[in-house]
């Protein structure tokens, strides 16, 4: 046998016999994303599902390093490792995951999360596209290094995927609707590529319902404005509000009717051919929806939308699903659905707050219950809430308030509240589930709220809702750190694609700095200053302007806080919406905290500046009583409901809140203290029903509410009510029969008023004595002592006239016989 034979049976015969030298085969990784995964150029919330297999006989994944091309993809700081997994570093062009090690250090060295040999781990990496001229096909990465535990590369195949030029949003609305009804569908496109692309429509066309119970009746329509003035079928110009965004040469479609045209002013469309493309001309009013037919051009950064309209043809759920396409083809957005609408006619709606919550913390949970059909519904209550699947446990605190609503009248929608603590570990998910029911065998839809995320950290951005086109709006952020370490620093970034947000002022915490930038930085000038474990601290910042939008957006404000060296990521959300809430008061105030007094709150509903009528906004209040928690706008969009005051010796505020769906308006009014004997009607009115002609005699009980005053009421006392309500003239008004004392805190009943006839003139009908400070004429309770301590009272029961009423009285003086 040579010496060269000997050498190798020599190393043979090692590697058979000995069990610390293992043999492998080549190893591999392989990394892929699912089948038609696309990206959005620009787009900062852009996911990668990177899914890696280890295909190693014997070692295990312990560090993952990716590479990306800078001329295409940055990786974005808001990327979450899987669990078990940390982030050691990123930067524009790469990104390196290692492991968690038990005391918090992101190390490579062995933990048990490894991805063992033939295992695999998902990994959601957060990527910002780079713009191009168009779509982007066979995009990959530069490279992915992945070290076994020995600390030997192995080597794999790159993923590829599609850059897409378009960012699409779609809203269909109204969210609850009932059979019959019409749906709205908006598709707002963004062209977020570096060129001009035309004709931009869907794909499908019209977008795919994602149940067959409804049927597209109109669209696609390529904007819209509103009629100005009513117009007949014979006018040769058509006057909108606005002619933004429509092309100089093209047709619009009110109604029916198609009209063609070849100019523009500002207000107006000139060259009209009425009746185009084989409709017929027709009579059209004022504020009459007016569509864009013509397809548009979209430059480098410009937004457009698309609508089209469905009707609601059965009870169910639907959302609907498309992209956005150029008409060449050549520029697309990723396939996009939209939000969900119930068609029934009852329907509920689910929202659970906030987003992010510590373990052990309460959550707030609204049910919107809504009337979509054409009777009343009596006694509407909702169910019991259970939890979803997630990993928390939900605890009911508190509700539902109310617990019922008497009656919902058709259109109308009334909200019921509830709160939940939820515990749980970091990253379980809360959400829950429930109905609404009435008489006469009526449910809704089981309805699932959206998710909420137990969080070492919470952020709560205030307010959450904004008018498009907001100016000067300040916004406060409050951090609670439920960690066990001090946070030093916070910093808050604009939303990354859209509108002008131009920061204007920051408003740092005591002990800290800030300035105006895209990202603002707010640091802690020492440790006395940060935020404690168990504490928050408010952070504000106020944009001079915000974004503009053309359908309800929401956009999202990342805060990045560091907390013991650790860098943690939030996301923080704002809704921009069309619709808008203002909320005003009469008269100025402040008014007597007396129990009695009252302020009339008003809440104007717009939609893009134009009144949205017979929308039911609600209405809720910190003290005092409301006339009605719900109120109908009318033709100007205003809603109102009176304010009654609280009962308070020392000077007090209110806040009243008007709510239409995401749109929320609030307003303090203020009261002063009553510092007089405070004398209430008890209730037990009596007689309740009095006829006309005839003598009554009224009783009832009253109180005086003041703790400590009394007051001694004489003859001026009286008892009043009129007709005024039914458009009549008389009044009915009974002194107090005997001088009464009523002392503090205390409850007199039969308190009695002499017995005078109803006049013959009074009008038949149910009369509610308000008290009218300044009559005539007479209303409710005047309480009186001479001077001292005068007071006007409501009476909240009913009297109800009945009888020979609204008689006259005709005193003949001479009598002549006609023959």
């Amino acid at each position: 046998m040579s010496n060269l034979s000997r050498i190798i049976l020599f190393f043979l015969t090692l590697l058979v016999l000995s069990p610390t030298v293992p043999l492998y085969a080549a190893d591999t990784f392989t990394a892929t994303v699912p089948a038609g995964t696309e990206t959005t150029m620009q787009d900062p919330n852009s996911l990668l599902p990177i899914t890696i297999t280890n295909n190693s006989s014997g070692r295990s994944i312990s560090e993952i390093e990716i590479k990306g091309f800078t001329s295409q993809y940055d990786f974005s700081q808001f990327t979450v490792a899987p669990a078990g997994w940390c982030i050691d570093k990123v930067e524009d062009d790469k990104i390196k995951f290692k492991l968690t090690q038990p005391n918090g250090d992101c190390k490579k060295n062995t933990t048990g999360s490894e991805i063992p040999p033939g295992g695999t781990l998902l990994f959601n990496i957060r990527i910002i596209p780079v713009a191009a001229a168009a779509d982007v096909f066979g995009d990959t990465l530069d490279e992915i290094k992945i070290k076994e535990d020995d600390k030997i590369k192995i080597t794999g195949s790159l993923p590829t995927w599609t850059r897409r030029s378009f960012e699409t949003t779609m809203v269909a609305s109204p969210d609850s609707v009932g059979v019959g009804d019409e749906v709205t569908l908006i598709m707002q496109v963004i062209n977020r590529s570096t060129a001009t692309h035309s004709s931009i429509t869907s794909t499908p066309a019209p977008p795919t319902a994602s149940s067959a119970i409804v049927t597209n009746t109109g669209g696609p329509y390529y904007g819209s404005t509103l009629l100005n003035g009513d117009h007949t079928a014979a006018s040769t110009t058509i006057t909108v509000d606005s002619t933004t965004g429509f092309p100089a040469i093209g047709s619009i479609k009110i109604g029916s009717e198609e009209i063609c045209y070849t100019g523009t002013t500002a207000t107006t469309l000139t060259g009209i051919t009425r009746g185009c493309n084989l409709t017929t001309a027709a009579t059209h009013l004022d504020n009459s929806l007016t569509y864009d037919l013509t397809p548009f051009s979209l430059a480098a950064g410009a937004t457009g939308t698309v609508t089209w309209t469905y009707s609601a043809d059965s009870t169910g759920t639907v959302y609907f699903t498309a992209r956005a396409t150029s008409g060449s083809g050549t520029a697309k957005s990723i396939s996009t659905s939209s939000n969900t609408v119930i068609i029934g006619d009852f329907t509920a709606l689910l929202t659970v707050t906030p987003v992010y919550s510590l373990t052990g913390k309460s959550v707030a949970v609204q049910m919107d219950v809504k009337n979509n059909g054409s009777s009343t519904l009596i006694n509407v209550a909702p169910s019991s809430l259970t939890g979803c699947a997630g990993g928390a446990t939900e605890s009911l605190v508190s509700g539902p308030s109310p617990s019922l609503v008497s009656s919902l009248a058709p259109g109308a929608s009334t909200v019921f509240n509830w709160t939940y603590q939820v515990t749980g570990s970091i990253g379980d998910l809360y959400c829950m589930s429930g109905y609404a029911t009435a008489d006469g065998a009526a449910t809704t839809n089981t309805d699932t709220s959206n998710t909420g995320t137990i969080s070492e950290y919470t952020v709560t951005l205030s307010p959450s809702v904004i008018p498009s086109g907001s100016t000067n709006q300040a916004f406060n952020w409050l951090v609670y750190n439920g960690s066990g370490c001090t946070v030093d620093e916070v910093r808050i970034e604009t939303p990354e694609n859209g509108g002008d947000w131009n920061c204007s002022s920051v408003s740092p915490p005591s002990g800290w700095s800030a300035s105006c930038q895209d990202k603002v930085k707010f640091k802690s000038g020492g440790n006395p200053n940060n935020i404690p474990s168990g504490g928050s601290n408010l952070f504000g910042i106020t944009f001079s302007t915000t974004e503009t939008v053309t359908v309800d957006t929401t956009v999202e404000f990342p805060v990045r806080l560091r907390c013991g060296g650790e860098k943690v990521y939030l996301s923080s959300f704002l809704t921009l919406t069309l619709d808008s809430v203002t909320l005003t008061h009469s008269p100025v105030g402040p008014i007597f905290a007396d129990g009695t007094s009252t302020y009339t709150m008003t809440a104007t509903l717009t939609s893009g500046g134009t009144p949205l009528s017979g929308k039911t906004v609600t209405f809720s209040i910190t003290d005092g009583t409301l006339s009605s928690t719900t109120a109908v706008t009318d033709s100007l969009g205003a809603a109102t409901v009176i304010l009654t005051a609280p009962s308070s010796s020392v000077d007090t505020t209110v806040d009243v809140t008007a709510t239409y769906f995401t749109a929320t308006a609030t307003d303090t009014v203020s009261f002063t203290g009553w510092n007089k004997p405070n004398i209430q009607y008890w209730g037990s009115l009596m007689p309740t029903t009095v006829n006309c002609g005839a003598s009554a005699a009224f009783t009832m009980s009253v109180r005086n509410v003041h703790p400590t005053l009394s007051m001694n009421l004489d003859a001026l006392t009286y008892f009043s009510f009129n007709d005024s309500s039914a458009g009549g003239g008389a009044t009915y008004v009974a002194n107090l029969t005997t001088p009464t004392t009523i002392p503090a805190n205390t409850t007199v009943t039969n308190l009695q008023f002499n017995a005078v006839a109803v006049d013959s003139s009074f009008l038949v009908g149910s009369y509610t004595p308000a008290a009218n400070s300044t009559p005539p004429p007479e209303s409710g309770l005047f309480f009186s002592d001479g001077g001292t301590n005068d007071q006007y009272r409501s009476v909240t029961d009913t009297v109800t006239v009945g009888g020979s009423c609204g008689a006259s009285t005709v005193d003949v003086i001479e009598w002549h016989e006609m023959r």
